[in-house]
């Protein structure tokens, strides 16, 4: 079976036809922008991704003709929490309100009275990142809207519509909404009623790794993808991604450091004792659960201070920035940096918080603001790591994302978390969990072990082991950095 998986990032959307090995048949990636305002306001035009999913699929058409294979199905895996409301023939009737978008943030407060309740219920604590107080800002202030609205989707759910023809979804993505509850993982009619929002406007919930529906005769008229083949909801990126990274088994944890940091670990059920410092939500893995923290502003921060302290407007050269790293190997400067550009997250939401330099002097180099920065965003993480512990025992990471680039910042995030972390050399996490999410839950493999040994135990893996002195040091360091949030924060 040779599977077309369609990974849809915050930046771009990447299609990679595989066999069921994992062996990579066709590639092809189409860039994009988000809407980017200053009062917090993120959006996207939603005909950039099918703009994108069209020139993907005929590429890769010409590829799978080219190499004399088939596309036999469609997996999609994408970002979770954006909105999209649309009309009764699937047409947006605005730009898709972004994931990292705090319009919402007046909703969230008003609703925290009632925080206890949703995290009972759903698995996370009331936050603007979740797509559910979105549809409610939606509902009270766009009219225009509401008055034609028929659906609201999400990112995958548009663009599986739109090769489908159906409204599906699975419970990774209805985890990350606010309405669904997650031991039952249907609807909840008491959340629908919270945020305002009836069930008719929602997709049917399935598990992940299920058929959603199959190519339509127009969209394969569009693109040459056979029509009638099935089209497999793989899940949420982040679920995915650790999939991929083989990360489903009790005792690792996954962590991405793309344009947020996201960390995830597996869970067999839900924990009684879950804090509502952490979200819990559904795996990739049909039945399994996983406990999740993020960190909002990670390659974003990287990719600003890139920008502005080395002028680069193209493509980062990590050659020099190991080598500026390299200059402060084993130095614990007093440099401290907040990594609170866009709001705190997990463990603490708090979406007013900002960045923060301090103990900036007249000796400090672009490379000590630089190292403070990541210590920062690695810092944050590590207060999400170790809120983990109380659910399972961490005992090593795998790791991948833009901040996976430089051997020195893997390095620095070994001594900072204090754990070994292995780094796959294969940048498609993602798409290869989607890919065994995909094969198995269409009966190609028995299970996940399965999938993984066939199609990601021959990639290599490279090891970071922490140096316990230095480790030691970053925790004095990074309790100095959550003592200085508490000071400006006054939490």
């Amino acid at each position: 079976m040779n599977l077309l998986v369609i990974d849809i990032g915050t930046s771009s959307m990447r299609g990679i036809l595989f066999d069921e090995r994992g062996k990579r048949l066709g590639v092809h990636q189409v860039k994009y922008q988000t809407i980017k305002y200053g009062d917090g306001r993120v959006e996207q035009n939603p005909r950039d991704w099918i703009s994108a999913l069209e020139k993907i699929s005929a590429e890769i058409v010409k590829a799978s003709d080219k190499a004399g294979k088939a596309v036999d199905a469609v997996a999609v895996t994408a970002q979770r929490s954006a909105v999209i409301p649309v009309d009764r023939q699937g047409e947006p009737l605005m730009n898709a309100i972004m994931w990292q978008d705090q319009r919402n943030a007046g909703i969230c407060r008003d609703l925290e009275s009632r925080s206890e309740l949703i995290f009972r219920r759903t698995g996370a604590s009331i936050n603007t990142v979740f797509s559910g107080s979105r549809m409610t800002w939606i509902m009270e202030n766009c009219p225009e809207t509401v008055k034609n609205l028929y659906k609201f989707v999400n990112i995958p759910e548009y663009v599986m519509h739109y090769m489908t023809g159906e409204y599906k979804t699975d419970a990774t993505y209805g985890s990350r909404s606010h309405l669904m509850s997650l031991r039952d993982r249907k609807w909840d009619q008491e959340m629908l009623e919270i945020f305002r929002v009836e069930e008719k406007l929602l997709c049917v919930i399935q598990e992940p790794g299920t058929v959603c529906g199959r190519i339509t005769a127009e969209f394969s008229r569009k693109t040459g993808i056979p029509s009638g083949i099935p089209v497999v909801t793989a899940g949420g990126d982040q679920q995915c991604g650790a999939v991929g990274q083989g990360v489903f088994q009790e005792g690792s944890l996954s962590l991405v450091t793309g344009t947020g940091a996201f960390l995830s670990a597996p869970l067999s059920q839900i924990p009684e004792n879950l804090s509502p410092k952490l979200i819990c939500g559904c795996s990739s893995v049909k039945n399994h659960y996983m406990v999740e923290a993020n960190v909002i502003t990670c390659c974003s921060a990287f990719d600003w201070f890139c920008r502005s302290f080395y002028d680069w407007e193209g493509d980062t050269d990590y050659g020099r920035i190991d080598r500026e790293l390299a200059a402060l190997e084993n130095i614990v400067g007093r440099e401290l940096v907040l990594p609170y550009f866009q709001g705190r997250s997990t463990p603490e939401w708090n979406p007013h918080a900002r960045a923060v330099f301090s103990e900036i002097s007249l000796s400090t180099e672009r490379n000590g603001i630089l190292k403070a920065l990541l210590e920062g965003i690695f810092f944050e993480i590590q207060n999400n790591i170790n809120l983990f512990s109380n659910y399972t025992q961490i005992e090593k990471a795998f790791i991948s994302g833009g901040l996976t680039n430089s051997s020195r910042m893997n390095q620095l995030q070994a001594d900072i978390y204090g754990i070994p972390l292995y780094c796959m050399q294969d940048s498609e996490a993602t798409a290869l969990g989607a890919l065994m999410i995909a094969l198995q839950g269409m009966g190609v493999y028995k299970d996940i072990s399965d999938a993984f040994g066939a199609v990601c135990g021959h990639i290599p893996v490279k090891c970071y082991t922490p140096n316990p002195e230095l480790h030691s040091l970053y925790e004095e360091k990074r309790q100095r950095m959550n003592e200085l949030y508490r000071e400006i924060c006054g939490r």
